[in-house]
């Protein structure tokens, strides 16, 4: 079933300035006050001659001054809206719900690990991959359930695993692929993706046999093997 990403909404509980939500919410609302673009730099501008030409002519200036509110806008409704997208910990929570993705300045090093993903997470991707290329025909598609199946994953385990099996569970989708691929070219050689083909072939494949033949190779990923020998990189 696929997954829709689901709207911000504001922070409407107690706002302590202490809390670590509130921190990370002000710092973000600071740097953009301090990275202001050459137009909105320009709009400023233009209120204040409107100020002064107000003020030449005797006229209220007010006016002006809601306009200015609305340029600056309400801080406390900024710093809601802002921490309406961070968790407890400060940290980003991405359109799905889940904090602890966000890969901003990271290096790729440091989350291109491969970890131990719970049997049950593999299981689900691995299903998914194989409803999905005998759906497809081997070639994929934008209609997917891929996000879903990650978002499951990321959501049953801890914070700090999630972008490195998420990464790792990534691999093993590679490794499923790769293996319905093979053994469909190896039934019928003259196949090539997109094309229809029996369907039956890949009837009784499971999860365990393909696990057999993964192993994790040099550089934080994970291939497939034909006997004792790799296979083409999943």
């Amino acid at each position: 079933m696929a997954i829709s990403p689901v709207p911000f909404q504001p922070y409407t509980g107690m706002i302590d300035p202490g809390s670590k939500r509130y921190q990370a919410a002000k710092a973000i609302l600071d740097q953009g006050k301090t990275t202001k673009s050459e137009e909105q730099e320009k709009y400023k501008a233009k209120l204040e001659e409107l100020r002064t030409l107000l003020r030449m002519l005797g006229k209220d200036t007010s006016v002006v001054d809601e306009m200015a509110k609305l340029y600056e806008g309400d801080e406390e409704l900024a710093i809601r809206n802002i921490m309406g997208r961070l968790d407890e910990d400060g940290d980003l929570v991405n359109c799905y719900g889940v904090a602890g993705m966000d890969i901003t300045g990271k290096d790729p090093s440091t989350f291109h690990k491969i970890i131990d993903v719970p049997e049950a997470a593999r299981q689900d991707m691995f299903d998914m991959a194989l409803r999905e290329y005998v759906r497809d025909c081997g070639m994929g598609s934008g209609d997917t359930d891929r996000t879903a199946v990650f978002t499951r994953y990321q959501l049953s385990v801890k914070k700090s695993d999630r972008l490195m099996g998420t990464w790792t569970l990534e691999q093993y989708e590679r490794c499923y692929n790769r293996a319905f691929y093979s053994m469909v070219k190896e039934a019928n050689p003259q196949w090539q993706p997109g094309q229809k083909f029996d369907s039956s072939i890949l009837k009784g494949i499971t999860r365990e046999e393909v696990e057999r033949r993964i192993v994790q190779t040099v550089g934080e990923s994970l291939m497939l093997t034909r006997g004792n020998e790799i296979d083409v990189k999943a």
